[in-house]
């Protein structure tokens, strides 16, 4: 194993200093910069989005095995694109990473660059509860590059999926990072499959850069796992799933499940805010269970924000123009994520429930209906093209999200360190890389 690479390696400026986040362009740029700095790395543009823009990597050669770490998959997980950044003028000045374990490095700054786009009025500012939801953007599962691979229902035909299916194909990476943040609590980690020195050490980079680890997931319920905060991704079956009384394509095959058997495959979820304080105390049995009641609540709570801002929507399609549908079709998405989860949570609270799986269905219950409002007052919002409609409702809407993002101001703590969250998932792709050797 390399020595690794202390905190202050971590170069994060000038956006660490900032607290925010560059912009696919600044990192392409950034990129090419190194490129040239570096004799033998080597720029190449991949491809073009849907909306024209570049999908660009760095190759940084070093032996005969591959690493390819991905970015921008969900385009509100900005964390990602300066983690890129991080490794790259790592690697460039050092041989430790690359040579000395024979590896060459693919980094892609950002997969989705329209997506992010939709994201920059609050990723290139000072991390902030407000403007993140007020200018949240996240494109629904059916448009996603990690959730798009070929099954049943999808053909994985979107050309940000298109590029990254290719890339896996003539790369063939030993070891594949997709890099994640999320909003709240703790760091989850997803594999490919059991590998219990990774899962150990994903646990020690987490305790280093002094990042809680997340017993439960939302997005993980019921998966397989190697260890604590380590979850296994089910097989390509498992995941592929129909909308509900429908047969189009809801949720497909993840790019983890496109990678040879051999190969490790690692998702980092890093969270940008501590946990919030919950305003209802823990006040379980001696065994960490006996939060049903809390959690029913939770689900509750979700459910009823759910229809609320269900109605919202449904009173303000007619009078919106054809473009805010990205951000209605987002927003009707993102609330019957919302519905699945209340569901889930509500079914869960018949049986003994942790304090982990309450705090995930307490998160859930504050961040979906804050998402799908944000996404709402977006697709209301005036503009030449873009009539506000009636006032009342939008108002109402209005008055909504600015309560909820006040309670949720009052409960959660100030962002981690960024030299903490992108420190976590650069030693996810150097641990990794070191193992897979």
């Amino acid at each position: 194993m390399q020595a690794l690479p202390r905190p202050d390696h971590i170069d994060l400026a000038p956006w660490g200093a900032r607290h925010n986040f560059p912009s696919p362009g600044e990192v392409d740029r950034e990129l090419a910069r190194i490129a040239e700095a570096h004799p033998g790395c080597q720029v190449e543009q991949l491809g073009l989005s849907q909306g024209g823009r570049p999908v660009g990597m760095l190759t940084i050669p070093g032996g005969l095995r591959h690493v390819l770490v991905v970015a921008g998959m969900h385009p509100n997980e900005p964390a990602g694109h300066l983690t890129v950044l991080a490794l790259a003028r790592l690697l460039a000045r050092t041989s430790n990473w690359t040579s000395a374990i024979g590896c060459t490095w693919h980094l892609v700054g950002c997969i989705d660059p329209d997506g992010a786009a939709l994201n920059e009025p609050w990723t290139s500012r000072p991390l902030d509860l407000d403007r993140y939801h007020r200018h949240f953007y996240r494109t629904p599962i059916a448009a996603q590059p990690e959730w798009t691979f070929p099954a049943q229902g999808s053909d994985g035909s979107l050309p940000k999926t298109t590029i990254l299916r290719e890339l896996l194909t003539t790369v063939r990476p030993e070891v594949y990072i997709d890099l994640h943040s999320s909003d709240f609590g703790g760091a989850v980690f997803v594999v490919n499959r059991p590998l219990a020195p990774l899962s150990t050490a994903l646990r020690e980079a987490a305790a280093r850069y002094r990042i809680p680890l997340s017993h439960e997931g939302i997005d993980t319920v019921g998966w397989a796992k190697d260890g604590p905060a380590v979850h296994v991704m089910p097989p390509v079956e498992e995941l592929v799933m129909a909308a509900p009384g429908q047969n189009r394509f809801a949720h497909g095959a993840s790019s983890l499940r496109h990678l040879p058997s051999d190969a490790i495959g690692v998702i980092p979820e890093v969270p940008l805010w501590p946990a919030r304080t919950l305003l209802t105390p823990y006040t379980g049995n001696p065994d960490g269970t006996g939060y049903a009641n809390l959690m029913r609540h939770a689900a509750a709570t979700l459910a009823e924000r759910a229809r609320l801002l269900d109605g919202h929507l449904q009173h303000m399609r007619p009078h919106l123009p054809g473009r805010a549908a990205m951000f209605t079709d987002a927003a009707a998405e993102t609330l019957r994520a919302a519905t699945r989860c209340a569901k889930l949570w509500h079914s869960m609270s018949d049986g003994p429930v942790t304090r982990g799986q309450y705090a995930a269905a307490d998160d859930s219950a504050v961040s979906f209906p804050i998402r799908a409002a944000g996404l709402l007052l977006r697709a209301a919002a005036p503009g030449p093209s873009r009539p506000a409609g009636p006032k009342a409702k939008h108002a109402a809407l209005t008055e909504a999200f600015e309560d909820w993002v006040k309670d949720l101001e009052a409960t959660t703590p100030a962002p981690y360190p960024l030299h903490a969250v992108i420190g976590l998932q650069t030693m996810t792709a150097l641990q990794a890389a070191a193992i897979g050797t």
